[in-house]
């Protein structure tokens, strides 16, 4: 005879830390998604099997990622829902170039295309000038929060990391499963755990953005964050374009003469 209270439910475990995550009780998710307490609490034990609309239904309720909510998918023994594609694929071939075209028209300002772990996947010239030609490939938390010329090469780093590591813990309990992530955010908590005093540019400024040492000069940016919405592939809904603007008169000029310069 086959103990039921034993038999471990991946999808009924996944769906309660996801739950718990949220700080939701089975009354309130149940309400929600549509469904009772009692189905909820049999779903979570492994009792009973999800249907389908059931978990999609729960994960848009807990606001599950969409590659995380095809996980579910797997774990009730059901389909993936959304399509996973490279991004290189011809499949993607009109959002690759619509993300180009966003890039190329902010020039001579800097644009950085962004995975979900914080890694360049490709930068315009703007970006090149400013941050060096090594910037593709490179994390954008280990080399401007974490990395050694950080804390010199930006003025206000210290509001900067603060606002990078809030960032890093809103994404990660929003990826719940992501073990890169995960490591990631640690990696930042324990650099940067004792933050120094903040530079003051919070309270002078409606948003923190980084301000950047060049040379002599200081050039003060406004950073702001572009990505496609609503989305039903997993590759894009995990991308984001950073840009990021001039917030001075001085710091427009740095940019349009630097963009005039040989290489």
């Amino acid at each position: 005879m086959i103990d039921t209270a034993a038999v471990v439910s991946p999808f009924g475990e996944r769906l309660r830390a996801w739950r718990r995550r949220r700080h939701l009780s089975q009354l309130a998710l149940a309400s929600v998604a549509g469904t009772t307490t009692r189905h909820l609490s049999f779903l979570e034990s492994g009792r009973s099997r999800p249907s389908r609309p059931m978990v999609l239904r729960l994960a848009e309720a807990l606001e599950v990622p969409l590659r995380e909510r095809n996980v579910l998918l797997q774990a009730a023994g059901l389909p993936a829902a959304f399509p996973a594609t490279e991004l290189e694929s011809s499949a993607l071939v009109p959002y690759r170039d619509a993300i180009e075209r966003l890039m190329r028209a902010h020039e001579p300002f800097p644009a950085l295309l962004v995975d979900s772990h914080w890694n360049v996947v490709s930068a315009n010239d703007g970006a090149v000038r400013l941050f060096g030609a090594d910037v593709e490939g490179s994390n954008v938390v280990r080399r401007f929060v974490l990395g050694p010329e950080a804390r010199d090469a930006i003025v206000n780093w210290p509001d900067v990391a603060a606002a990078t590591l809030d960032r890093l813990r809103h994404e990660s309990g929003h990826a719940l499963f992501d073990e890169e992530l995960a490591a990631l955010l640690d990696e930042a908590e324990s650099a940067i755990a004792e933050l120094p005093g903040s530079s003051g540019t919070r309270a002078v400024s409606a948003a923190v953005c980084p301000w950047f040492r060049v040379g002599d000069g200081v050039v003060r940016t406004i950073a702001m964050v572009a990505r496609f919405d609503p989305v039903v592939e997993v590759t894009l809904d995990e991308l984001r374009v950073e840009l990021f603007s001039p917030l001075d008169a001085a710091s427009e000029q740095f940019f349009r003469a630097d963009a005039v310069r040989p290489a």
